[in-house]
């Protein structure tokens, strides 16, 4: 069936024939072209590519359907469209047929979408991997992408896209030549990761650190658990499930599962162990099962443990240890996580802005603590966002967690980081501490404060937008990092 299904390929790339796609899936069709295959899906028509199929959603900013001529210009195979706009624009569509083709025509085009991609994925009988958790998700997958590329093609979700669109349009991507998935799968709701894992069907799962995050809508941090091992739920018996060795109760909820489980941690109880873990020059080095040294690019020894769990699953997966070099210099930490950019004058920014919960702000700042520096550590931070009805105290946790170390300057905004910068002022004896207005201000702050050598760390919630401190330092020219080699 694969290799029909692959007749004809191009470079790889998924396709899938229009008159199968109505046949096996009941679409309703117009101006069905047989010689065209779909080779992809877009939702975008700014990184649609020649041969895609566009599929036109409805969001709140806009509707897909505006760009319908436009994605037909740039070369889609088809569309996936509205039945009520079909019947409202059938003249138009109709009438052009030098232009449109493969008209896909359903009641719900998201949920078109979604059993497009569950049908797409069963046509492969390749290792597809689910991975998700709190915190890491992201560098986990694309750690273990990395790793496994290293001896075969393979597909992973771009960036965070690991939602209800997100997923469905990783499938999509799938060709020929791949010979695994990596699918990372985010939630802030139970039911969420089931859904998920229901159409990425995976053979393999693996859970990062459970962490309070998106508490508004799990209610705690068990919900938040429970959501999380709906990944293992789906898998087959026998599948293999990498976990933290850390998380205890994790662990024990996880036996009820009939799974092949891998433990990853720093304790002898650990199958992966991971040890001497440390920062220098640059990079995180680290030791795995006391005999494969590895590095990679970074300031930040927490990633150590995300890599570490990618090895594992990396192995389970055909991959050896012993297979793998010692040095990822090719590999790059997704942006936004501890990424470090260098302006003038030898300032240092740590970008962990893309988002901010309690247990990754407690990585950032030991983190931060550890790095070496020859001038101040300065802290600016924004509000954690979605804790429910325990902000208030996490971000009083937070102040005592700043505090504990000896930073030289914390600022912060927000109404929720004011409790945090409270909480340091009662607590701290040394560091300077300035409660400012928003983002756009702190930059400005920072470019009067700032001296050379100098070390700033910038976390907060992604809808706090701190990393446009980052670009506002960049594009001052006291400051602009232009000249600066990164």
């Amino acid at each position: 069936m694969i290799e029909m299904l692959f007749e004809n390929a191009c470079e790889g790339r998924a396709v899938f024939s229009f008159p199968d796609v109505c046949q096996q899936l009941g679409f309703r069709a117009q101006l069905l072209d047989s010689s065209r295959t779909a080779s992809g899906a877009s939702i975008d028509t700014k990184t649609l590519m020649p041969g895609d199929l566009f599929v036109a959603l409805k969001g709140t900013r806009t509707d897909g359907h505006l760009f319908i001529e436009d994605a037909f210009q740039k070369g889609a195979s088809g569309a996936l469209i509205d039945e009520k706009y079909f019947d409202k624009k059938h003249e138009y569509l109709l009438g052009r047929q030098d232009l449109f083709r493969n008209l896909l025509i359903v009641p719900n085009v998201q949920a078109a979408m979604i059993a497009l991609a569950a049908w797409y994925r069963a046509r492969f009988n390749i290792p597809v991997i689910g991975v998700t958790g709190s915190i890491g998700k992201t560098t986990t997958k694309e750690f273990l992408h990395y790793l496994l590329s290293r001896r075969s093609r393979g597909i992973a979700n771009v960036g965070n896209l690991n939602n209800h669109l997100g997923v469905p349009l990783t499938l999509l991507r799938l060709g020929s030549e791949d010979a695994f998935c990596v699918a990372e799968l985010g939630a802030n709701h139970p039911g969420e990761i089931k859904y998920l894992a229901e159409i990425i069907r995976p053979t393999a799962g693996l859970i990062t650190q459970i962490a309070a995050v998106h508490l508004e809508g799990f209610g705690s941090i068990d919900s938040v658990c429970e959501t999380k091992l709906e990944l293992f739920g789906v898998l087959a018996p026998h599948s293999i499930a990498v976990l933290p060795e850390n998380d205890h109760k994790l662990f024990e909820k996880a036996r009820r599962y009939e799974l092949s489980f891998c433990r990853v941690g720093t304790t002898p109880y650990a199958d992966y162990r991971l040890s001497n873990v440390k920062i220098e020059d640059g990079y995180v080095s680290f030791i795995m099962n006391e005999k494969y040294p590895f590095r990679f690019k970074s300031a930040a020894s927490f990633l150590a443990m995300n890599a570490s769990m990618a090895l594992a699953m990396a192995e389970k997966c055909g991959v050896k240890l012993e297979d793998i070099p010692a040095d990822w210099d090719d590999f790059k930490v997704p942006g936004g996580r501890f990424q470090e950019h260098r302006l003038a004058g030898g300032v240092r920014i740590i970008n962990d802005a893309y988002n901010a919960s309690p247990h990754a702000f407690k990585n950032a700042l030991k983190s931060f603590h550890e790095l070496s520096v020859t001038g101040r550590k300065i802290v600016v931070f924004a509000d954690m966002m979605e804790l429910g009805e325990q902000t208030n105290y996490y971000h009083r946790e937070l102040g005592r967690e700043i505090a504990k170390y000896p930073f030289d300057c914390v600022l912060g905004y927000g109404p929720l980081a004011e409790i945090s910068l409270n909480t340091v002022y009662e607590v701290s004896t040394h560091a300077i501490i300035h409660k400012l207005k928003d983002a756009k201000e702190t930059a400005k702050f920072l470019s009067e404060y700032l001296n050379e050598g100098d070390a700033v760390l910038l976390k907060g919630s992604h809808a706090m937008k701190v990393d446009d401190v980052l670009q506002s330092l960049r594009e001052d020219p006291k400051w602009s990092d232009k000249n600066v080699a990164q």
